[in-house]
């Protein structure tokens, strides 16, 4: 963490042997760091030895909600480095190095380009870091020695292998796991409740002399894991396991879910919502018993390179799978009785130019190639397997599909994600397919035939943008579908009209589909929607009404509903069934529409609804009524609504666009009651205030749940929050910035401050009028207690009015005693930065910065300028002072300053002067011979350590 803090260390590695814990630590220290706010975001991606470049960015993009267009590696790599810039201060992890890896190639910048970026890199080779990555700081991660690995053992295990029966057996067992936290954690999760006699066995077999030594692991590491694959609790779950090494690093749970429902594992499964379910249990199960790890996001997995060469290793043995797995090559294609035998193959990146005439492999029930480019499949390829259940051919070419596939009759999944796909007619033959994926393919037009796939469960068309041709009725013979993938595909609905014919499909069509659950879907228009259609069975989805909207890379919850209302809706409609249900809803061009929420719902509560977001409405007033219950409700923002009036109307002013008769002249702030929904953050943005009198937050206005908030383009509030809020009321928030608020004079009073307990970042920038952060005043120092405030972080950037932080010395009643790090760019009106009692106790103050401001002084003349102060600041490593042209000095009286600390610090040769060097005040007294008799040296700064 020192490492981390050090302004003058950009790249830190961390190097091991593997399972030693390098993913783990830096995980943690991900962890620390968001909590400690070290660093604005973090963003984690895993390399691997396939040394997959669009994969990293895809793993950092999917962190930073950033979606690509460009299709070029260069093209993506600048718009991942463009993303990056934006983020001040941000810490990227790249685990599992194998080799040197070209940062700019990916688009991270690091260095003179971005100098809040730094980069914690994990290896097992420490000349990959320091040779290769030119790392500034390495540490080694070895073995736990007995004390710690028993220590961990019990964590894994549970207290009960301290019982006297059970104890001597466990040391034993946790000593046979030779220190490596990968294989303790693996064993003493297998072993976790089991009985004394399952634990004698278990050591018995980690006693058992074995030859493997599969991939550099260990014939100990290897029989430790293999031990926790057989206390496994089912075969179902074993099974489920090894096919998650097929997927190796950062699986797609849902592609997991295509397999076994292909491959029929999982029994008294009767619909792929059970199915999801059920294999979304196993994944966390696997994960408790340390087989499978978290990975970027909730939809994926991950799984240990040990891990996964040793589950890879089995399913080779025991159940005849064949696997390639990191670094494995498959230039030719092996012809051996083992070939030909196998239940399963998995070939990701084979390398292979070349298949045979015919894949001689009667047993095979699973073939997954994953192969980026043309390779040629040999018409007759699948011509002897006619025992396959599962085909998954991803990032291939086909100019057409061989024509083998046809006699693949007991083909339940088909995958051919990411190909280049042309004619798919012959699809249309295989009567057994329950699950056909085309996610991410070329394709441009869905074929008649698929009509005839009516054991169909599951479609997938997901970002085939080129998709514009669905023939009318193919969807409505789907009589078994139960889910639809249509997300950032296809858009060209048609309406049903009698006596017209249709080109594409129609979404009456969707009304023969009495199993459909699940629908992602773009709808251009929403008068298309049937009134009575399939929506009310719908338990998930993601739909999209009117024009122009963008497909989201990361969706929090199930129902997603986003709704362009820029014309009339009916009531009727299947859109206020959707309305009903959603729990993200995203409403825009809000046209003729008052009172949201009253209207859209006929006042009607949302008992589903966390996430509301409402933009661009011109004549909105109100967003709900004071009866509408949001019981849910987690995250809010409003935006561009330049007539709202209030949150919520109370009855008396509960008009709707339909009403008649105009609201009361009465000034209402923004909120002016408890909300009382677990809203945790709140983002407001171009709003026009009724009134300047009146706080956005009015005295009796509570948002107790509220993490963050976000305040941008408020119009004629000169004050956010009124100076009397309930005990309380905002006693959550950690997070709040407040930009481009024009009218604004003040941010924060000092009776107010207590209410925000655990607030530790605050940006403020933009703000025309803004004349202080801190209003300081009407302090009673007899009266009130002094207040411990928790901010750490403090960004204050492009004020021009700003004339103080704080306007006066808080004297000890408000103290800032967490500040970490501080801020402040071009405000050109600033006098000073601290009163001199804040500046004397800044025991955690690390980086401080102040650029292009007016100030004359740092510290400002308090109480007492002839009496000499000592300012300490124990923790600043990094300090910039530039570009202050009207400075003075740092503080007007004597002082001095420690910094034991600091490492970095910037300037410019005149800052320096004033700031750093002591400076000389001569007084001559001139005796009769016109000599001076002596001079005295009185410096305004004297620096005692540094």
């Amino acid at each position: 963490m020192e490492a981390l803090k050090d302004a003058s260390i950009n790249v830190i590695g961390v190097h091991g042997m593997g399972g030693i814990g390098k993913t783990t630590l830096v995980k943690e220290v991900a962890r620390q760091v968001k909590e400690g706010k070290l660093f604005d975001s973090v963003v984690i991606a895993t390399v691997t030895q396939t040394f997959d470049v669009k994969g990293i960015q895809d793993q950092i993009a999917d962190l930073l909600g950033l979606r690509f267009e460009e299709q070029s590696m260069v093209g993506r790599a600048l718009r991942l480095q463009e993303r990056l810039k934006k983020e001040k201060k941000i810490l990227v992890v790249l685990d599992d190095l194998w080799a040197r890896l070209d940062l700019e190639e990916v688009g991270i910048p690091f260095g003179n380009e971005h100098e809040g970026c730094k980069i914690l890199l994990t290896s097992r080779d420490l000349n990959v870091l320091s040779s290769g990555m030119d790392t500034q700081k390495n540490f080694a991660v070895g073995l736990l020695n007995e004390d710690e690995a028993w220590d961990l053992f019990k964590k894994m295990a549970g207290h009960c292998v301290e019982s006297c029966d059970l104890q001597a057996t466990a040391i034993e067992v946790a000593k046979k796991c030779a220190g490596l936290p990968i294989a303790i954690a693996t064993v003493a999760r297998a072993l976790r409740n089991r009985s004394l006699f399952e634990w004698k066995s278990a050591l018995c077999e980690l006693k058992r002399p074995s030859s493997r030594d599969f991939k550099g692991v260990t014939a100990g590491v290897y029989s430790a894991i293999e031990l926790s694959y057989n206390y496994l609790e089912s075969e179902e779950v074993k099974l489920t396991f090894l096919l998650c090494s097929f997927l190796g690093h950062n699986g797609l749970i849902e592609d997991l879910l295509k397999y076994i429902i292909g491959l029929g594992l999982f029994h008294g499964v009767h619909t792929i919502e059970e199915a999801r379910n059920r294999v979304l249990t196993v994944v966390s199960n696997l994960k408790a018993s340390c087989l499978l790890l978290d990975s970027y996001n909730s939809e994926r997995f991950d799984i240990h390179d040990v891990v996964w060469y040793v589950a890879t290793s089995i399913a080779n043995r025991d159940l005849r799978m064949f696997a390639l797995i990191n670094g494995d090559v498959l230039k030719q294609w092996p012809e051996n009785e083992a070939m030909r035998n196998c239940s399963a193959i998995n070939l990701l990146d084979p390398n292979i130019s070349e298949l045979p005439e015919e894949m001689e492999c009667s047993l095979l029930s699973f073939f997954h190639m994953a192969h980026e480019g043309t390779v040629k499949i040999p018409v007759n390829f699948f011509r002897r397997t006619e025992r396959l259940k599962v085909l998954d051919l991803t990032g291939m070419h086909f100019p057409s599909l061989p024509v083998s596939i046809e006699l693949l009759t007991n083909l339940h999944t088909l995958c051919l994600n990411q190909c280049t796909l042309d004619d798919i007619t012959i699809v249309g033959k295989l009567k057994n397919l329950e699950i056909l994926s085309l996610a991410g393919s070329d394709i441009k037009a869905l074929p008649q035939e698929i009509a005839q796939l009516t054991q169909l469960r599951m479609l997938d068309l997901s970002h085939c943008t080129r998709l514009k041709i669905i023939p009318p009725n193919v969807l409505s013979s789907l009589t078994k579908l139960e889910e639809l993938y249509m997300d950032n595909s296809f858009v060209q609905w048609e309406d049903e009209v009698v006596g017209k014919e249709r080109r594409n499909a129609s979404l009456e069509e969707l009304k023969h589909l009495s199993h459909l659950t699940t629908f992602y879907a773009h709808i251009p228009n929403a008068q298309i929607i049937p009134k009575h259609v399939f929506i009310e069975a719908l338990d998930r989805y993601r739909i999209l009404i009117g024009d122009e909207w963008e497909w989201s890379r990361n969706y929090e919850y199930s129902r997603t509903l986003k709704f362009k209302l820029y014309s009339s809706i009916y009531m009727d409609h299947g859109v206020k069934i959707l309305m009903n249900k959603t729990e993200d809803l995203h409403l825009d061009q809000l046209k003729g529409i008052k009172n949201v929420l009253a209207e859209l719902n006929n006042g009607e509560d949302f008992t589903h609804l966390k996430k509301l977001h409402i933009q661009n409405g011109r004549k909105v007033q109100y967003i709900a009524t004071e009866k509408i219950k949001l019981s849910q409700l987690q995250s809010m923002t409003l935006e561009g609504l330049p007539q709202l009036i209030t949150f919520c109307s109370q009855d008396k002013r509960c008009f709707t666009s339909q009403q008649q008769g105009n609201a009361s002249s009465e000034p209402l702030p923004l909120f002016n009651i408890q909300l009382c929904y677990p809203l945790e953050a709140c983002q407001l943005s171009s709003i026009n205030a009724k009134e300047y009198a009146q706080p956005a937050f009015q005295r009796h206005a509570a948002v107790p749940s509220l993490e963050r908030m976000t305040i941008s383009h408020l119009r004629n509030v000169k004050k956010i929050l009124h100076n009397e809020l309930l005990a309380g009321s905002f006693r959550k928030l950690e997070e709040m910035t407040v930009t481009n608020c024009d009218e604004l004079l003040t941010v924060f009073s000092s009776t107010i401050i207590g209410v925000f307990s655990c607030l530790k970042k605050l940006t403020v920038s933009d703000c025309d009028s803004l004349q202080q952060i801190f209003e300081v005043g009407g302090l009673n120092i007899k009266e009130i207690h002094a207040v411990d405030c928790q901010p750490r972080e403090l960004y204050i950037s492009e004020v021009p009015k700003l004339k103080h932080v704080w306007n006066n010395d808080p004297r000890g009643i408000l103290a800032f005693q967490n500040l970490r790090k501080v801020v402040i760019t071009e405000c050109p009106s600033l006098k000073n930065l601290f009163p001199a009692s804040i500046a004397k106790d800044l025991p955690q103050l690390e980086f401080l910065e102040v650029t292009q401001c007016g100030v004359e002084e740092i510290v400002s003349a308090g109480e007492g300028l002839e009496k000499a102060i000592r300012f300490k600041f124990p923790q600043v490593s990094s300090l910039r002072l530039r570009y202050l042209n009207e400075l003075k000095c740092f503080y007007p009286g004597q002082h001095t300053i420690v910094w034991p600390m600091l490492k970095k610090l910037e300037t410019d040769y005149s800052t320096l002067l004033k700031i750093v060097a002591s400076e000389r005040l001569s007084i001559q007294e001139m005796n009769g011979n016109d000599q001076p008799e002596s001079t005295i040296r009185r410096p305004l700064f004297l620096v005692e350590e540094v």
